[in-house]
Parts: structure tokens; C-alpha cells; sequence
């Protein structure tokens, strides 16, 4: 029984007795039409939460079938159809959580099929939502940027590292790490270990990313001696 049917039986109820008196049906003349109408607004509310919670729950078992079917074809060797599918149920769903799991594998699925291009663009589109929570931004950035590593400029990558080697951002560590190796590409090998060094002593770091800094702090030529501060000469 749908709840609200008892409420409406006792404002009826009510309604029939007050209705003895000239009175009392005088003011239901004037006003009975609200309470009818209330009562009835409240049922019609009631109903329709219902409908909209089983629709919601059948729209998200639906997106939830459509997620699986791509994930298939893509554990099938066929990349290019999940690509499709992934993009079709991002732009379709109105269910934000498979939307965004859609973009997401869209993204990483391109890759897959060759298209980098492609790849780089999903992420930078996620990485501009304004919507979404900042660290799959600041993921989403930090994977267009080291898809960019071989073929952008040394100062189009630091545009876009930047930001994400700040202090306060959580892929901050990876983000040093690539600015790192970006130094020893331009043979600022000062740069590269001071920053690498840092890298090894950054404790909240991950371990992975520590055991590299130490790797390659050790293969890195010695810095160079710093000059005698006096002329021996003189001695």
C-alpha cells in the first residue's frame, strides 16, 4: 500500500463530520477544495518518488551492463569497439559515476588502439572539467602531460608540470619526477640532482619513486669540485 493512502481516509473522515455543522461546511465550501487538493498532491509526491527511484535504479543496472560490454571488448582484443562504446555510454548516461568511469576508460583505451592523440585530448577534456574532484584533474593532466614527454617542447611540459609539482598537490611527486628528467634532457645536470636528490629524501614520497631518484642520483657524473678558495701560491 502506498504510504499516504491512511492520511487522506482521516482528512475525509474529518471532512464528513465538520460538515454537520452550517458552519463548518460553510468553511469547507471555501476551503475544502485545498485540503482535497493536498491530500492528493501529497499521494501523487509519494508515487512518484517511488517511480523515480525504480527508474533511477534501473538506469543505473543499464549503465552498469553497458560499462561491462565494453570492458569485454576490450579484455577481447578489440580496443577500438570499446573505444566506441565508452564514448557512447560517456555521452549517453545521466548516471555521473559510469559517465566518469566511461571517459576515463575511453581515455586509457585510446592509447591502447594507437591513437594518442585522441588519448591526450580525453585526458585534457577531464582535466578541464570543472566538475570533477581535483585529484582526477590533476591525474587526468599529469597522464596528458607524460603522454606529451617525447614529442613536446622542454617548456610546453614545464607549462603543464608546474602547477602539479605544487606542495599542495597530491601527484605532486610524479609531477618532480618528470620535471627531473626534463632537466638531465636539457643537460642541466645541477638541476636534475637537486631535484632527484630531493626526490630521495621526500619520506611522504612514493617508494618507487624513491628507489629511481636513489638509482639515478647514483648514475649521474659527480658535480664538479668547487674551486680552492685561496691561490695555494700564496701559501
Amino acid at each position: 500500500m502506498i504510504p499516504g493512502h491512511g492520511f487522506v481516509s482521516d482528512i475525509f473522515q474529518e471532512v464528513q463530520e465538520d460538515l454537520r455543522t452550517a458552519q463548518l461546511k460553510s468553511l469547507w465550501e471555501r476551503y475544502g477544495i485545498l485540503v482535497i487538493g493536498g491530500a492528493v498532491a501529497l499521494v501523487l509526491g509519494t508515487a512518484l518518488a517511488v517511480y523515480w527511484r525504480d527508474k533511477a535504479d534501473s538506469e543505473s543496472e543499464a549503465a552498469a551492463m553497458k560499462y561491462l560490454a565494453a570492458e569485454q571488448l576490450s579484455v577481447e582484443g578489440k580496443p577500438a569497439d570499446a573505444v566506441a562504446q565508452f564514448s557512447k555510454l560517456a555521452q549517453e548516461t545521466d548516471i555521473e559515476g559510469y559517465a566518469l568511469m566511461a571517459r576515463m576508460k575511453e581515455a586509457a583505451t585510446r592509447l591502447e588502439t594507437g591513437d594518442r592523440t585522441g588519448a591526450i585530448a580525453a585526458y585534457d577534456a577531464l582535466a578541464a572539467d570543472s566538475g570533477l574532484d581535483p585529484l582526477l584533474r590533476d591525474v587526468s593532466s599529469l597522464k596528458a602531460a607524460l603522454l606529451l614527454f617525447d614529442t613536446a617542447s622542454a617548456d610546453e611540459l614545464k607549462l603543464r608540470l608546474m602547477p602539479l609539482a605544487k606542495e599542495d598537490s597530491p601527484v605532486r611527486h610524479s609531477a618532480k619526477e618528470a620535471l627531473a628528467f626534463i632537466a638531465m634532457r636539457e643537460n642541466s645536470l645541477d638541476a636534475a640532482r637537486a631535484q632527484f636528490q630531493e626526490l630521495a629524501d621526500a619520506l611522504d614520497a612514493p617508494r618507487g619513486v624513491r628507489a629511481r631518484a636513489a638509482e639515478i642520483l647514483d648514475s649521474l657524473p659527480a658535480a664538479p669540485k668547487a674551486a680552492a678558495a685561496s691561490d695555494p701560491a700564496k701559501k
